[in-house]
């Protein structure tokens, strides 16, 4: 049942969109069980990858600084931007004793500081072959938070002979087509990690640069750091147990029509406008 909201949420919102992607909006979201982590494994060693850098070199030009986190159970991939962002609100609400909502993830660093996007709010577990997705939707969603299951990797590559040097590591070119996508990878074979960013795995060595070849979704890898760091996994609860059909179209449908996904009904008739964007699953 569509909830009718009053005009000025249309105000408030539109102020608030920007690219998470190509073309895709959708406003971010503060309440995803940040001040209820539990620590589920530690890493001691982890990668840390930018996405989609105008410069390599300026992480204010990063759409998200990803991490690669390799514990003994488990790897994870999330977004370091939002974890150093969830300990600064944790740390602000505390010292101000402050008990309500925040409006905006006040601490995210980056190009943009107020976008939401599934690849920056969606954790991803490996563990053994199976990966699960931690699915966080944007503002005023938060009853589609979902967790599903599925094989990994489930990418099958084909190894090319062209070299270059990543982090003063020699890596290798192998490609591949996923989900109505082709991506290209660089992998080192002296980094004993299987994986990559996001849901990329499944090469004999640690994918230090990805994109699809039509440049649209690029990470690369930007330190290889070692040390001692703990892995955190969301409350369950707050994460129910679904498919990844109905998370994929959830994400589609919230970046393509915010407004109309959430149950916006505007009291002066306007009708929400749906945005064409390259979602990166297209299947």
């Amino acid at each position: 049942m569509k909830r009718v909201m009053i005009i000025a949420l249309a105000t408030v919102c539109s102020g608030a969109w920007a690219q998470p992607k190509v073309d895709g909006r959708a406003p971010i979201r503060e309440k995803r069980g940040y001040d209820k982590r539990i620590v589920v494994d530690t890493a001691k060693v982890r990668v840390l990858y930018a996405l989609n850098a105008k410069n390599i070199k300026d992480e204010n030009t990063y759409l998200d600084l990803g991490k690669l986190e390799v514990g003994k159970q488990m790897r994870k991939y999330s977004s370091e931007f939002v974890y150093t962002s969830d300990i600064e609100i944790a740390k602000w609400k505390r010292e101000r004793g402050y008990k309500g909502y925040v409006p905006k993830t006040f601490f995210i660093r980056g190009e943009k500081t107020d976008n939401w996007s599934e690849l920056v709010y969606s954790d991803y577990f490996i563990q053994g072959y199976k990966l699960t997705e931690w699915a966080c939707m944007p503002l005023w969603a938060e009853k589609d938070n979902g967790r599903y299951t599925e094989d990994w990797p489930l990418m099958h590559w084909e190894l090319r002979d062209s070299t270059k040097t990543i982090l003063s590591h020699k890596c290798q070119m192998a490609t591949c087509h996923f989900r109505g996508r082709d991506f290209v990878a660089w992998f080192a074979a002296d980094v004993p990690i299987k994986g990559g960013p996001w849901k990329f795995g499944g090469l004999p060595g640690c994918i230090l640069k990805v994109h699809d070849t039509k440049f649209y979704y690029r990470w690369e890898a930007v330190a290889i750091e070692r040390g001692t760091f703990p892995i955190y996994q969301y409350p369950e609860s707050l994460y129910p147990k679904t498919s990844r059909k109905r998370i994929w179209k959830l994400q589609k449908e919230y970046t393509e029509n915010y407004l109309n996904a959430i149950g916006w009904i505007s009291l002066e008739g306007r009708v929400p406008k749906r945005i064409t964007y390259e979602q990166l699953e297209k299947e």
